[in-house]
């Protein structure tokens, strides 16, 4: 009698990976169910994947980076079963089209959450303690000791926008360096009162808080949901954390508020276009601090994310019970029964 192994390998899956690199055990494990997989590198555009479509015919694309699966793309594919992202975001993906098509699309869990946490926190400290500014002014053989007043972080105010697996790991950290939190929620009974305490708007999130971390998901009701106005609500000397989607915030009048002096500083990982443009107007302005959106980029968190995405995928090949708590079109479901 055949091993479940040996009657997976029965099975020619194919998955289409969209990146160069994955981690050795997530190849193995879906090595393991029989799936072949093919590797695409560089800029991943919507011609490329159609080809990648029309070449190999895949019941699966373990998706890192954000790539343009859109309706077109989802209509080249049609034994496509699931999209399984090496990560959390699934803004790239056209969620409608993918349900419509009875395609799950996968998230990997809290994989990536411990990381992008850590990351959050130490953009808080940085910015917090004006380590940027302090290092900058030291390297131009300035020795601003007798000068220098800073602020403790405990005793400030974090407004959390979102407060899902990344948003509650920040909360707890900042919570344990004696910050008060504040979060914005769509449902505050979700919300530990040991953490964080809930408003009812953004409006009121934006007045209480020294510092606003941004963890929500991108879509149509977040996307440049901290334009000007939202920014002339912080408070004068505020700072403001992007470690979620570049798009969240207008990036224009982020470089306004920071040049005006209405903020003291920011610090994103993520941007509306990724590499930024010479002539950005967010790399001119001052009190900024960036990185190019490796938050989520650590060893371990890379291993787990690609075993999170390898699982999904193994999952709902091989008939096994998807967590449904990684499925970010739930009502495919309803479409699949």
């Amino acid at each position: 009698m055949k091993t479940n192994k040996e009657m997976a390998i029965d099975k020619p899956y194919h998955v289409l990976v969209t990146h160069s690199q994955l981690a050795r055990p997530a190849i193995q494990k879906l090595e393991d169910i029989g799936a072949q997989l093919t590797m695409m590198d560089g800029e991943i555009t919507e011609a490329r994947l159609l080809d990648a479509l029309a070449r190999q015919a895949p019941q699966a694309i373990l998706m890192r980076g954000n790539p343009p699966i859109n309706a077109t793309v989802l209509s080249h594919a049609p034994g496509l079963r699931v999209i399984a992202k090496h990560g959390a975001g699934v803004d790239s993906v056209d969620l409608e089209a993918a349900t419509r098509q009875g395609v799950l699309v996968m998230v990997a869990g809290d994989a990536n959450a411990p990381a992008v946490a850590e990351h959050t926190i130490a953009m808080i400290l940085a910015l917090g303690r004006d380590l940027p500014a302090l290092d900058r002014r030291t390297h131009e053989g300035h020795w601003d000791r007798d000068i220098y007043k800073g602020r403790e972080i405990a005793g400030r105010t974090l407004g959390l926008v979102g407060f899902g697996r990344i948003g509650r790991r920040v909360a707890a950290t900042a919570r344990c360096l004696g910050m008060s939190v504040v979060a914005l929620v769509r449902h505050a009974a979700t919300v530990d009162p040991d953490l964080a305490r809930t408003v009812g708007s953004l409006d009121e999130l934006l007045g209480q808080s020294d510092i606003v971390s941004l963890h929500v998901p991108l879509s149509d009701q977040t996307r440049g949901m901290m334009d000007k106005r939202a920014l002339s609500l912080m408070r004068q000397g505020s700072l403001l954390i992007n470690t979620s989607r570049g798009a969240l915030v207008d990036e224009a009048a982020l470089a306004e508020a920071l040049h005006s002096g209405h903020l003291a500083g920011a610090a994103v990982d993520t941007l509306a276009h990724e590499p930024p443009q010479a002539d950005s107007p967010l790399l001119q302005a001052p009190n900024l601090l960036i990185t190019p959106h490796v938050a989520a980029m650590t060893t371990a968190a890379i291993l787990r994310m690609g075993l999170g995405a390898a699982d999904n995928i193994a999952a709902v090949l091989t008939g096994r019970q998807a967590d449904p708590a990684n499925i970010a079109n739930p009502a495919v479901l309803e479409r699949l029964k």
